[in-house]
């Protein structure tokens, strides 16, 4: 099963014959990962108008602002959705110099996974820095990550 976070690079990257995926210039594209309580978290950064209009349609983002998505996606061991249980996250989210703020994450439930989705606005050329604070089953782990978003 295919994970919102792989369609989303695919639906950015494109595709022609029998060429792989490419992105000519990455506009605030990264990715970490970590573990806590028995599942896995990736999170995934994309510049808003890298989006295609159908994903940005569906989870309702205007790709004419100017800014950076995060995606987190939840999944076990073997990469299946579960559902969130008890995990808690909090995220914060800065364009430096700026001071992290906090950062709303939006729930999506696609195909029996939940994902997560937050915005940040932001003008290029900008650093956008993300923190992801998880807890489950009594273990806490901590995802930081870094976002370039280049003039286009």
């Amino acid at each position: 099963m295919r994970t919102l976070a792989l369609i989303l690079l695919l639906a950015i990257a494109g595709c022609g014959g029998d060429k792989a995926p490419t992105v000519a210039k990455p506009h605030a594209t990264a990715t970490a990962s970590t573990t806590v309580g028995g599942v896995t978290l990736q999170t995934s950064t994309v510049a808003l108008a890298d989006l295609n209009d159908a994903v940005a349609a569906r989870y309702g983002i205007d790709r004419s602002a100017d800014g950076v998505m995060l995606l987190v996606t939840v999944r076990d061991a073997a990469g299946n959705g579960i559902g969130p249980g008890d995990l808690q996250l909090t995220a914060t989210a800065s364009v430096l110099p700026d001071p992290p703020t906090p950062l709303e994450l939006r729930a999506i439930q696609t195909d029996g996974m939940t994902d997560y989705l937050g915005v940040v606005q932001a003008r290029a050329p900008a650093t956008v820095t993300f923190k992801l604070i998880s807890t489950r089953a009594g273990a806490r782990a901590d995802i930081a990550t870094t976002a370039e978003l280049q003039p286009r």
